[in-house]
């Protein structure tokens, strides 16, 4: 559920790469068992290895998947929070502006409450703007956190389908007796490109569909979306108001500075003058 903390958000950011790297490296790990497994049937395979590289080869490629798509979850989980933080910046500063252009005209007509109401239903609007498509509540139903997956990942869930569907199609060409190794190989390739790209073009359509319409997020999101913005206005509100504050001392120690280097000036004519009239009376005497 998502928070205004950026502790909390870190957290969930780091608990949701770690369930999505746990998920894809159990899926991993099915098909590279069962591959050690149907290779022990060949003699040349199990004499040519021993347990540690048996298990080195079952293990390897879930912990890559494991360590690849965490890392993928991580980066897209922070790129979409550095997202949501800009967007809520940028809304807030926008929506500063026009109240300091129209200020005096809302100070006339509208009182304080009225321009919270104001100010909460743009940023709502702006949440709805984002690209996102809101679910009532404060969770989403089985098929919408599919849906939202199937846009994020399709290359995970093309790899999930995919492989499992030509290891289907091998195993249904190696009951062909007939056949020669070169020719399961080449009908298992055939068959196996033309259902991947099959699935390539029916994945993509749809992460089009996503992108067009947007994900889908809860009312309960929505509402924390537009608490942010409130929280970052605040903030702007305070540094403008400490930048105010940091100026008004700064003119005013300048102010205090510069009559205290009045007297200075003032001492360098009375010494002009001085020097001055001394010259006029020696001019007198040697008259």
């Amino acid at each position: 559920m998502p928070s205004l903390t950026p502790r909390e958000r870190s957290e969930e950011a780091t608990s949701a790469a770690m369930h999505d790297g746990l998920i894809a490296g159990g899926i991993t790990l099915i098909p590279s068992t069962a591959a050690v497994y149907l290779a022990m049937n060949n003699q040349k395979f199990f004499r040519a290895t021993n347990w540690q590289s048996r298990t080195a080869i079952a293990i390897m490629p879930p912990l890559f998947m494991f360590a690849l798509t965490a890392e993928m979850k991580l980066s897209h989980s922070m790129e979409e929070m550095a997202r949501q933080s800009d967007h809520s910046r940028q809304v807030s500063e926008w929506a500063e502006k026009v109240h300091e252009e129209n200020k005096q005209a809302i100070r006339r007509m509208e009182t304080d409450t009225v321009l919270e109401k104001k100010l909460h239903a743009m940023y709502k609007q702006s949440v709805e703007n984002s690209g996102v498509r809101i679910v009532p509540g404060d969770t989403l139903s089985f098929h919408h956190k599919v849906a939202n997956f199937w846009q994020e990942n399709p290359f995970k869930i093309l790899a999930g389908i995919g492989v499992p569907t030509v290891l289907y199609i091998f195993r249904g060409r190696t009951d062909q007796k007939h056949l020669q190794l070169q020719s399961k190989l080449m009908h298992t390739r055939v068959f196996g490109q033309f259902a991947v790209i099959s699935m390539l073009l029916g994945l993509m359509g749809f992460k089009t569909y996503m992108d067009t319409h947007g994900k889908y997020i809860t009312q309960y999101e929505a509402d924390m979306r537009v608490e942010d913005m409130k929280r970052m206005r605040a903030d702007l509100l305070r540094r403008i108001e400490f930048d105010k504050q940091i100026s008004a001392k700064r003119d005013q120690m300048l102010k205090h500075e510069k009559p205290a280097e009045e007297p200075v000036e003032n001492k360098g004519e009375e010494k002009k003058s001085g020097s001055e009239a001394s010259n006029e009376s020696i001019a007198l005497k040697d008259a």
